[in-house]
């Protein structure tokens, strides 16, 4: 169901990201989903929609407790100082929750205890005596991360009792091979306890109906649950035996919620104290009948928990069940995965310290968007694709088409929007376009805004290139100001468009326009014109290369050997030396005037940018240019070249018909990387 923009009927949405564990700092791939799931609900805000965003920290199980045991303090205060941590960071990338809240509240005991009645009286519970772990010298039994071992499938040590991390398997403790306590490195000896247990299996035609509706799964992911069924639906043990960091099981003495029992049940309980909070009910998001839609943005890690466990927990207590599940995939960096020990695990507190950019975050929140679309297909995070898309399509088309547009308007206009008619035909190209962007956004396909927002762009610049209004303002001033109206409001168009994305960004820029109050979703319409402009500053700064080098370190690049060539005058390897070659990424191009070949080039050489003239207008547009990485001579003596300045010299070569052909590194690195 998507929001009815015809009748302008507002919708209510109740949106979650899957809750980030208390035991460690928030991490780049925690910030993929909350930025996803922000992207979401501001757009719904920005359509008039009630959409709350409610999320909490996770914060019961073996891992909480394990981490706190080892900084010598209780499970509480650890899960305390964690949630200030998690707040501020993702307060840092502008993430808008309604409500951060805790699933180790009261709300959410009494949430966890009455589902657990209501399955119960179901008939779903079961008991079951097992073999379990136990280590004689802590005197405990040891579930899920207090044991570890060898996966049972793929053979990799040091796993924990739940889940392997290389491979991804869900296996019983007992599975493991070569057990050991984590507390204590002894090996366990095996005794019997007793715990409880839904009975999945019986849920399965109401599972099977669940996971086919219509919207709810990406088709891959769809297929994907659809196996897991098929394969035969096993008992779900919701017990663990004390001690235990969780809500105790009402009717039993020493026996716990499994911590992926109560998790969820934190999107539920976090809505009643946003509801409490507000002079509002729960039931207007999570009853049966409820005129709201539930949300959730997850990992694909957890699908298994989210479309088989969680939705037999809510059917059967006559809660609401989520009418879409966006799954996204896991994030790499630089084409790996996160990983401490290779120095590719980025903290979202060391993003902020070590790059100072004043833009940064903002331009993460962008990267991530352009980098998600409607798929659970993992996603990279390296240095040159993160400059080259910010500096793309925000520094150089939408920051370009801003700023050339409000300094004219300034100068030639007296400080303001002129009162003239705007392009009708660009007008409908974005009204066109934003019928396609509302779908996209609905479906959480950011990519394809983006893209469809960086089009308008170049139409933009194109339009405002060709009509030359530098010219036209002195012979026919009535037709440069409806270029300039034209351009103000495809700027505005382009702004509504970008807000979910780059809030920050776009509030710049509302104050620029003079208005009175936010863009909202039907400001994307041309309305402006005859009014006075804000306070006018550039509205991007381009992202380098020096910018993103402390977050990561240049790799050693090593001496390739000296090989003779067919040179007619040789030189010794100390000449050779003293030619400076630098990859370099551009930035921004365009044609130079009363010349068919130069192009005016800025480009990134790592520890800021130069200005190049290169006679390649043959072979290449400047639009084209724009975001390619090329091999540069970065020490040589400046030249003059109709009237400007030359900081550098690129490298091509001659095609077969003699135009200049770029040559680039075969696969993206870092500007600046020294060429041997």
């Amino acid at each position: 169901m998507s929001p009815d923009h015809a009748s302008g009927a507002p919708q209510r949405l109740l949106v979650t990201m899957a809750l980030p564990y208390a035991n460690g700092d928030i991490h780049l791939g925690h910030l993929l989903e909350a930025v996803q799931t922000d992207i979401f609900v501001r757009y719904q805000k920005l359509c008039g929609n009630e959409a709350v965003y409610v999320a909490a920290d996770d914060t019961h199980g073996t891992p909480v407790e394990l981490t706190a045991l080892r900084r010598g303090i209780s499970p509480e205060e650890l899960v305390s100082r964690v949630r200030e941590d998690h707040i501020r960071d993702y307060a840092g990338f502008n993430i808008g929750f309604d409500i951060f809240y805790s699933t180790n509240s009261e709300e959410n005991r009494l949430y966890a205890e009455t589902i657990y009645a209501n399955l119960k009286a179901n008939g779903l519970i079961v008991e079951r005596e097992i073999d379990q772990f136990y280590c004689e010298h802590d005197k405990r039994f040891l579930p899920d991360r207090f044991i570890v071992g060898t996966c049972p499938k793929c053979k990799t040590p040091g796993q924990y009792g739940d889940v392997c991390e290389s491979c991804g398997t869900i296996y019983q403790p007992t599975d493991l091979g070569d057990p050991h306590c984590m507390i204590c490195n002894r090996t366990p000896v095996m005794k019997q306890s007793k715990h409880l247990y839904v009975r999945l299996e019986r849920c399965e035609p109401f599972l099977r109906e669940f996971i086919a509706r219509p919207g709810l799964l990406q088709d891959d992911m769809r297929n994907f649950v659809k196996a897991w069924i098929d394969d035969g639906l096993r008992e779900w043990c919701i017990s663990r035996d004390g001690p235990y960091f969780g809500f105790r099981i009402p009717g039993t003495v020493d026996k716990y919620f499994y911590v992926w029992l109560d998790a969820p049940i934190g999107y539920l309980s976090s809505t009643d104290r946003w509801c409490c909070d507000h002079g509002r009910k729960v039931e207007e998001f999570w009853s049966r009948d409820a005129d709201a839609r539930v949300v959730h943005f997850i990992g694909k890690d957890i699908v298994y928990f989210h479309t088989l466990f969680w939705p037999v927990l809510l059917e059967n207590s006559g809660f609401k069940l989520p009418s879409t599940i966006f799954v996204h995939g896991f994030l790499n960096i630089g084409g790996v995965k996160m990983s401490k020990s290779r120095g590719t695990f980025i903290l979202a507190k060391d993003f902020i310290d070590k790059i100072r950019h004043p833009q940064a975050a903002e331009f993460l929140r962008f990267f991530f968007g352009a980098k998600l679309g409607h798929t659970a297909a993992d996603i990279d995070f390296n240095a040159p694709e993160f400059i080259s898309r910010v500096n793309t399509t925000l520094a150089n088309n939408f920051g370009n088409l801003h700023h050339r547009t409000f300094v004219f308007c300034d100068r030639y206009f007296d400080h303001r929007i002129p009162d003239a008619a705007w392009d009708a035909s660009i007008a409908a190209e974005v009204e066109s376009a934003a019928a396609a962007i509302a779908q996209w956004y609905e479906n959480a396909e950011y990519k394809s805004v983006v893209e469809r927002v960086h089009e308008l762009g170049n139409r933009g610049n194109k339009f405002f290139q060709d009509a030359k209004p530098w010219e036209l303002v002195k012979t026919d001033p009535v037709a440069a100001a409806g270029i300039m109206v034209t351009c103000i409001n495809l700027i505005k168009s382009m702004a509504v468009f970008l807000k979910p994305m780059v809030p920050s960004l776009v509030a710049d820029l509302e104050g620029q326009l003079g208005l009175d109050h936010p863009l909202s979703w039907g400001d994307h319409a041309f309305s402006l014109a005859n009014r006075p402009l804000g306070t006018i500053g550039k509205l991007v700064t381009p992202l380098t290369g020096e910018d993103v080098a402390p977050l990561f370190p240049p790799a050693e690049t090593p001496a390739l050997p000296v090989t003779s060539g067919p040179s007619q005058e040789p030189i010794d390897i100390d000449a050779f030396r003293k030619v400076e070659l630098r990859v370099a990424g551009i930035v921004a191009a365009e044609k130079v005037e009363k010349s068919k070949k130069l192009i005016r080039l800025q480009v990134d050489i790592g520890s800021g940018t130069r200005q190049i003239l290169a006679g390649i207008g043959e072979s290449y547009t400047p639009e084209e240019l724009i975001g390619k990485q090329v091999i540069a001579i970065v020490n040589l003596q400046p030249a003059s070249l109709m009237g400007h300045v030359s900081e550098g010299m690129l490298l091509a070569a001659g095609s077969a018909d003699g135009k200049p052909i770029l040559l680039a590194p075969e696969k993206p690195v870092l500007p600046g990387a020294k060429v041997s």
